[in-house]
């Protein structure tokens, strides 16, 4: 495996593997004197399950990508050096003026540029808190809308109007409940769900603010915690 081979992240950056420098195979030893005939091989793993950018806190997100970039370094350093190439030079004329030995570099680290993690880490951000935002509501065409309406009729009745009510109404017929005991559920339901929609949306923005100030990759990843779980 080489260092290009070894990226941070997965699943739109929200995983992030744990590089180790493990070993792969144990040294070979003489039976007899104990003399070691063939080294241990060592390679890169991810023995450790992948960290959720949305469950870890900064300072975890900044020590496992500072691990592999350890690792990294240590398999650039693992590899044979590469055959020297051989450049010729020429004159404007096309004529032959010498030749000389280069060495050709080692392949890079992943680089992903700031500005595409950046775009890939707003989008992740605003899935995760859909995502959150479907444990307390269903999120499906119309539903909103009609969450809206219920609430309305709510209020309206909570003020004393006469009605009609026909969502409220027509859940307290399915439902085997009163009218009024529908209007109460569906008041307080709503303020229950104002708060934690408040909540998300501070976070959510809260991580959109630091991902357009980070600087650096670690950064944009450190962003996401605001949204932990």
């Amino acid at each position: 495996m080489q260092p290009d081979q070894m990226p941070d992240s997965y699943r739109g950056g929200r995983l992030l593997y744990q590089w180790r420098w493990v070993q792969i195979q144990p040294a070979v030893l003489d039976p007899e004197t104990g003399d070691e005939l063939e080294p241990a091989v060592f390679g890169p793993r991810c023995p450790d399950a992948p960290l959720d950018v949305f469950a870890a806190t900064p300072e975890e997100i900044a020590t496992v990508l500072a691990g592999n970039a350890a690792v990294r370094a240590l398999v650039a350093a693992a590899l044979p050096s590469a055959a020297p190439l051989m450049i010729q030079d020429y004159d404007r004329e096309g004529n032959l003026v010498g030749e000389r030995e280069v060495i050709p570099e080692p392949p890079a680290a992943p680089v992903v540029p700031l500005s595409e993690l950046k775009a890939a880490a707003v989008d992740l951000i605003n899935a995760r808190v859909g995502d959150l935002r479907g444990l307390h509501i269903t999120v499906t065409v119309g539903q909103s809308a009609t969450y809206l309406e219920k609430q309305e009729e709510a209020e309206r009745h909570a003020a004393g109007d006469s009605g009609p009510f026909p969502y409220l109404s027509a859940e307290a017929a399915t439902t085997g409940s009163t009218l009024d005991e529908v209007a109460a559920l569906v008041r307080a339901t709503a303020a229950a769900w104002t708060a934690t929609n408040a909540d998300l949306e501070g976070r959510r923005r809260g991580a959109l603010v630091a991902v357009e100030a980070a600087e650096t990759a670690v950064q944009v990843y450190q962003a996401c915690t605001h949204l932990r779980a």
